[in-house]
């Protein structure tokens, strides 16, 4: 043998017995016009210095570059860094929407690689705010739209909105350039004449990109909307369900205030009753003999309904009969003097088998064989509440691989009073293959029929070496603050585990990959903690993915988890609004200081309405918190790892992968991950649209007066104060503030002001006034 050959066979051995040469190449699944899109790329197993060239081309020729960089991988940063490329709308041409797929081409000259990702044309959020939600033919209505990008900070692009009428004509269309972020457009004036009924108004970027925003207003006409209560009516059941517990006294409390929030003293009070099929059947079956009625002392009445006793003359028998049906109240009101009535809408309560619902939270269905598997189990009402105090059992069996049976020994869990979460942890032993598991609630109250259940089926991570990765912290369903920092528990289980050399982790949120790096793993040791800032870039949600090259008797393998990170930031500029003088009640033309302070400059649009226009309901929660709270409402496994294999993995956490370790999803349909990784962003935007201060469904009953005298926009350098006259008008007024900055979006807590004087003058079946 010649001393060539027996240099090539000792190379070929020092490849074999060394670590591979390893490229993992990670990208948003997604790329959207205009947005800055971040590439990272990590290698193992190089030693020299080397540069790699990223680039988006046109597909499928490729004849055009779209955007590129390079990255140049070295022993001084870890052999990781990553590129922020960006596609210009000027390089695409033809309408939007007229290319779907480009290509994203990794160039260097130890590999190189290229997958094709879906395009899209709309960036950023368009939220259309009105001055009140209804109007009569003689009024104008006042239009504000925040432009957003996708960190929800101000986006200066050109704005045009269009006003639809009920039966979908076009009636104006007007354009306006945005320097702020906040745009006011010019008063629409409802014509003479007009249609009655819902209007809509969609906001689009005059060009380059889809993104668009919906509102919608109501137009009355003139006598109906003048029709003003003298007092309100507000109906409370106990509960929004009628079950077992309260079958037969199901509690009933009215209440009754003028505008001004003084109760109605002494008033008769009827109670009437129906059931209904469903709320969109507007046939009911009545039950007369059960009308009751009482007396209204300082506001408040109580009743308590029977049904057991009610429904005896129906066809109905049972809480059986009735699940899923509602219960119809209607209720009517009439002061003692005999001078005014009023009646409510009719309040529907449903009717339910069980009170609880019962759901994984946050539990991934795939398994690690050899590591312990945890299981969490959130118990609601059904109004969706956390329910505490609550026994739940849970019973399993496990399957391995020759398909044998083995029944674990039931366990007993009770539920936290702050998140209606109980835990339990099953050991999994390396051959199973699946894990199937029953959970119920206990309430020792509750009949066996009417307790809440669930049947569940996890299977094991499947992997060619058989190797695995779990990832996992202390509460981990729990949300995270801006600035705390995160341990997360790292644990391998791999029969090459002594071949791992290095731990890489990606940290993506909002479909961007914010942040990533790359961890030595301690020799020796079963499990290790990788700490993590929690930053604002991450706010409200971010997926953390952790992988790890192992070398086998195979090819190299890419084994990774992933968890679901909920994250708690307020606000971006942190506004503030302060009331001088601060107190319970104030007067009709009282002098007040409004202080507004941020963190840095800002644009703050302020609004105010008085709580007569709408009745006595009592708002949500602040608005700020349906923004940035956690999305888990909408995919409730944040939290949890996720995905069957390495390349799913990546796919669920919004990622596409390109590497020469066993794992590549580059031919994963364009279309299916699509849809996937548009959920989360889908539904941050339905968030904001469906803010309390942006869009009301609740029905105004009451507009003569001025309703929203605050209706507009300053400039805070950190600190503004504003001195005001309050109108002459007896309700409490709801001060709500907004502002955009470059730290982006912030909706300050809500002002009440309560406005009574002792002294007033009915005026007619009217809103009292100042006497």
């Amino acid at each position: 043998m010649d001393i060539l050959s027996i240099v090539c066979i000792f190379f070929y051995l020092e490849r074999s017995w060394g670590q591979e040469q390893i490229y993992v190449v990670s990208a948003p699944k997604v790329f959207y016009v205009g947005a800055s899109e971040n590439v990272v790329i990590q290698v193992q197993g190089y030693t020299e210095s080397f540069p790699v060239t990223i680039a988006i081309k046109s597909y499928p020729d490729k004849s055009f570059t779209y955007s590129s960089g390079q990255v140049y991988l070295s022993p001084e940063n870890k052999f990781q860094s990553s590129a922020n490329l960006t596609i210009q709308p000027k390089d695409l041409s033809g309408e939007p929407n007229a290319v779907s797929l480009v290509y994203l081409e990794i160039v260097s000259a130890h590999f190189s690689k290229a997958t094709k990702i879906p395009l899209r044309y709309d960036n950023g959020f368009l939220f259309i705010q009105t001055d009140k939600p209804i109007y009569n033919s003689d009024q104008s209505v006042k239009v504000r739209i925040y432009s957003l990008d996708e960190d929800l900070k101000p986006s200066q692009r050109e704005v045009s909105l269009t006003f639809i009428d009920p039966e979908g004509l076009e009636v104006a269309v007007i354009g306006k350039k945005n320097y702020t972020g906040i745009i006011s457009f010019p008063d629409f004036k409802i014509p003479s004449n007009p249609k009655y009924g819902l209007w809509t108004i969609k906001a689009k970027y005059k060009e380059d990109f889809t993104t668009t925003g919906t509102a919608y207003f109501e137009i009355r006409s003139h006598d109906l909307y003048s029709v003003k209560p003298h007092f309100f009516i507000l109906v409370e059941p106990e509960n929004s369900f009628i079950s077992h517990k309260n079958f037969e006294d199901f509690k009933i409390t009215i209440k009754a205030r003028y505008p001004y929030n003084k109760n109605v003293t002494e008033a008769k009070v009827s109670v009437s009753f129906g059931i209904r099929e469903d709320l969109q059947d507007s046939i009911k079956e009545t039950m007369l003999e059960t009308t009751q009625k009482t007396e209204l002392i300082n506001g408040v009445a109580q009743i308590n309904f029977n049904t057991s006793e009610a429904i005896k003359k129906l066809s109905y028998k049972s809480l059986e009969d009735l699940d899923k049906k509602y219960l119809n109240i209607f209720v009517k009101v009439q002061e003692s003097t005999g001078r005014f009535f009023q009646e409510t809408k009719a309040i529907d309560v449903k009717y339910i088998r069980s009170p609880y619902t019962l759901d994984l939270f946050p539990t991934s269905l795939f398994l690690k064989p050899g590591i312990p598997y945890s299981i969490k189990v959130q118990v609601r009402d059904a109004s969706a509440h956390f329910v505490g105090g609550i026994a739940v059992t849970l019973t399993a069996n496990t399957i391995d691989k020759t398909q044998e049976k083995r029944d674990l020994d039931p366990r007993k869990s009770t539920t936290n009073y702050s998140d209606g979460v109980a835990s339990f942890v099953v050991n999994i032993p390396p051959d199973v293959t699946t894990l199937e598991f029953h959970v119920r609630t206990d309430d020792p109250d509750l009949p066996e029929e009417y307790q809440a259940s669930n049947d569940y089926q996890a299977v094991a991570y499947s992997s060619r070496s058989q190797s695995f990765l779990s990832l996992s912290w202390t509460d981990s369903y729990k949300s995270l603050l801006v600035g705390e920092y995160l341990s997360i528990t790292v644990t391998p289980k791999s029969p090459y585990v002594d071949k791992i050399t290095h731990y890489n982790y990606l940290i993506l949120s909002k479909g961007r990959i914010v942040h990533f790096g790359k961890e030595k793993k301690l020799p020796g040791s079963p499990y290790q903690h990788l700490n993590l800032s929690v930053t604002q870039h991450m706010v409200p949600r971010a997926h953390l993915l952790v992988y790890y090259i192992v070398t086998g008797e195979q090819a190299a393998e890419l084994v990774s988890d992933s968890v679901c990170l909920n994250i708690e930031e307020k606000c971006g500029n942190q506004l503030q609004i302060h009331l001088s003088p601060n107190k319970d009640v104030h007067s009709p033309g009282e002098a007040i200081s409004l202080l507004m302070e941020t963190q840095s400059e800002s644009w703050v649009a302020l609004s105010s309405v008085g709580r007569a226009v709408y009745g006595i309901q009592e708002r949500s929660k602040n608005p700020m918190e349906k923004v940035l709270q956690s999305l888990d409402k909408s995919n409730q496994d944040c939290g949890a790892s996720d995905g069957m294999n390495n390349a799913e993995v990546f796919y669920l956490a919004g990622l596409t992968v390109l590497t020469n370790a066993n794992a590549d999803d580059s031919q994963q349909d364009a279309d299916g991950l699509f849809k996937k990784i548009l959920r989360s962003r889908r539904n941050l935007k339905e968030q904001i649209e469906n803010l309390g201060l942006l869009k009301t469904n609740i029905e105004v009953v009451s507009s003569t007066f001025l309703e929203n005298w605050l209706w507009k926009i300053y400039h805070v350098p950190k600190r503004h104060q504003l001195e005001l006259i309050l109108p002459d008008f007896l309700t409490t007024w709801e001060i709500q503030g907004i502002g955009i900055s470059n730290k982006g979006l912030c909706v300050a807590d809500v002002l009440r002001l309560q406005v009574q004087e002792d002294d007033f003058l009915t005026i007619n079946n009217n809103v009292t006034r100042v006497n």
